[in-house]
């Protein structure tokens, strides 16, 4: 064994301990600051005894003093309002109110009875499939990519909802950031209607004839089973154009579909789901006055953005169905006036349902109002769906994926939306 020099080097770790102990209590320096504050007529107070002292807080409310420093009456302190009589919006009469929250029973069966409606077929009308064709490459592949910037890439993080375990209601699982269904369902939508756009201008179609509304709530007053009822709903988007939807049956063919039986959902009631309450504003609502340049509704867009709140297949296509009718019913009543039963003119608007990955394609066609009259149905319902536009989109080894692209929801949306475009 060779001897060499002894190094005379430090250990890297006892050296950084050494240096801690040395600079971990620094001394303040006086450079003289605090003389000269002072000299100008300005207090200086140490910082700990600022922080400590316990001051009273002045305030321009009426004031107590009695024994102590501040006591606020206690006639200003904000009271949550009672769900009893002496609430301002308080009804002895109760109101038969459907909302977002609402959830069918029987499904579609139900809402058919409820709006009177005849659902005419499991498919989209003829002259919206009239409009479909296979949309270029270049399309989709733009589409693939805003799915991914809706789903995976959105920089937002908000902390999503519990998750719940039906198996193990006792188990609390952590909360987990992740992007909210709201945010992906505007961002989704936002992005196909621009993708749509883009196609369409390039087959010389004027794509400034539609104007959008977002996050509307409409209300339509009407009357159900002889008490009064309120449609509320909250519309996400709204489409509107300067010329109506012309309806897709008309004639013999209208009323041959009239004259069919609704289907059977005896023993319930119709207005099981739609329940009572003594609060209420009775009002209409709708966003677009008469006589805009945009007043013609031709889309409705509804999304389900509660997780907890779980449907079934056909209780989704019921909560389509009754959106829609509430659209369209505040859509009349703001044409024809708030006490319309019969409308002079039957109005006709398309309507689509998401949850940022499946889509529910329908068409409804409004005749009248009138809930309570002896005839089976005055209204007519197409409904396609639901069709999922992917299998998967998400983070696979830090890499977004995404899997089994459905061309088809893409293409049935464009069909509906060319059609309202081009309309006569």
């Amino acid at each position: 064994m060779r001897f060499t020099i002894v190094v005379q080097a430090q250990h890297i770790g006892n050296a950084f301990k050494q240096i801690w102990k040395v600079q971990h209590k620094r001394k303040v320096l006086d450079f003289g600051l605090r003389e000269q504050i002072e000299a100008k007529g300005t207090k200086v107070v140490d910082a700990v005894e600022f922080l400590n002292v316990k001051r009273v807080i002045p305030s321009i409310l009426p004031q107590e003093t009695e024994g102590r420093d501040l006591v606020i009456s206690e006639i200003l302190i904000p009271k949550p309002r009672e769900q009893n009589h002496t609430h301002p919006d308080w009804h002895d009469q109760p109101c038969r109110i459907y909302n977002d929250h609402s959830s069918l029973f029987t499904g579609i069966d139900e809402g058919l009875h409820v709006a009177k409606t005849c659902l005419v077929a499991n498919n989209l009308p003829d002259r919206v499939l009239s409009f479909k064709a296979e949309v270029p490459k270049e399309t989709h592949e733009r589409m693939q990519r805003a799915i991914l910037s809706a789903h995976s890439l959105d920089a937002l993080q908000e902390k999503l909802p519990r998750e719940v375990n039906i198996k193990r209601p006792g188990w609390s699982f952590p909360r987990s950031y992740g992007l909210p269904r709201w945010r992906r369902n505007v961002q989704l939508v936002n992005k196909m209607f621009h993708t749509m756009d883009l196609a369409l201008a390039n087959q010389n179609v004027d794509v400034t004839q539609q104007q959008f509304t977002s996050e509307i709530s409409v209300k339509a007053p009407l009357t159900l089973d002889g008490q009064p009822s309120l449609f509320e709903s909250r519309q996400n988007q709204l489409v509107f154009g300067k010329k109506p939807l012309q309806p897709y049956v008309d004639g013999e063919t209208k009323a041959e579909l009239l004259s069919k039986p609704l289907p059977s959902i005896y023993p319930l009631s119709r207005s099981l789901s739609i329940h009572e309450r003594n609060i209420y504003r009775r009002e209409h609502k709708f966003p677009v006055q008469q006589g805009a340049p945009f007043d013609q509704l031709t889309m409705a867009i509804f999304f389900i953005n509660k997780p907890f709140m779980k449907y079934t297949g056909t209780q989704v296509q019921g909560r389509l169905l009754l959106h829609s009718f509430s659209a369209a019913a505040a859509y009349a009543q703001q044409r024809y006036g708030k006490d319309v039963k019969e409308l002079p003119e039957q109005l006709t608007i398309n309507c689509v349902q998401t949850d940022s990955r499946n889509f529910y394609f329908g068409c409804f066609q409004l005749h009248s109002l009138d809930l309570d009259s002896s005839e089976a149905a005055h209204n007519l319902f197409w409904v396609e769906g639901p069709q999922p536009m992917f299998a998967k989109c998400d983070y696979v080894n830090n890499q977004p994926v995404l899997e089994g692209y459905n061309p088809e929801v893409l293409e049935t949306l464009m069909a509906l939306y060319k059609s309202q475009t081009v309309a006569p």
